[in-house]
C-alpha cells in the first residue's frame, strides 16, 4: 500500500466540527454547588473473625481534633474529641491519612462500645457509641 494512503486515512479520522453548545460556557460560568463527601459509615471487622471488630486504642495526641463524617478535610464536622480522649481505631482511609474511629463515652472510657470482641465480618459500625473519622497523625496507639 501506499504511503499516502495511510495519510488520507489519518486526516480523515479527524473531526473539525465545533463542540455542542452546552460545552461552550464561558470559564467564569461555573457551577455553584461545591462538591461533598457525603459521609463514609467506619468499617468494623477488618481484621476477620478471629480478631476484635477493632483490633487497635488509641489516644487523641492533639489539643484537640474534629471527628469528621467521612475521611476528607471537606466532610461535616460531627463532633469534637480533646487531648487524652481514648477511642477505638477499626479502619483506615485508602490513603492512610484519616482513622475510622469508635469513642466511648468520657465517662466510661473503659466500655468496649461492642468493638472488642469478634464480629462476624466486614461492617459499618452501628453501635451506640460515636463513630467518625479522625486526621491520623492527631492519634497515639496503645495496647489495649
Amino acid at each position: 500500500m501506499r504511503p499516502w494512503f495511510f495519510a488520507a486515512l489519518l486526516l480523515a479520522g479527524c473531526n473539525n466540527s465545533p463542540l455542542p453548545e452546552e460545552d461552550l460556557r464561558p470559564a467564569g460560568e461555573e457551577t455553584s454547588a461545591a462538591l461533598s463527601p457525603g459521609t463514609t459509615p467506619v468499617r468494623i471487622g477488618e481484621q476477620g473473625p478471629s480478631f476484635a471488630a477493632c483490633g487497635i486504642g488509641g489516644d487523641v495526641i492533639a489539643p484537640s481534633i474534629p471527628v469528621r463524617a467521612a475521611p476528607f478535610e471537606e466532610a461535616s464536622v460531627t463532633d469534637a474529641l480533646e487531648q487524652g480522649r481514648p477511642l477505638f481505631v477499626c479502619t483506615r482511609s485508602i490513603d492512610q491519612r484519616w482513622l475510622g474511629v469508635v469513642v466511648p463515652p468520657a465517662a466510661a472510657p473503659q466500655e468496649g462500645c461492642g468493638v472488642t470482641s469478634p464480629v462476624g465480618g466486614r461492617r459499618p459500625y452501628e453501635g451506640a457509641c460515636l463513630s467518625g473519622w479522625v486526621p491520623a497523625a492527631a492519634v497515639r496507639a496503645r495496647a489495649r
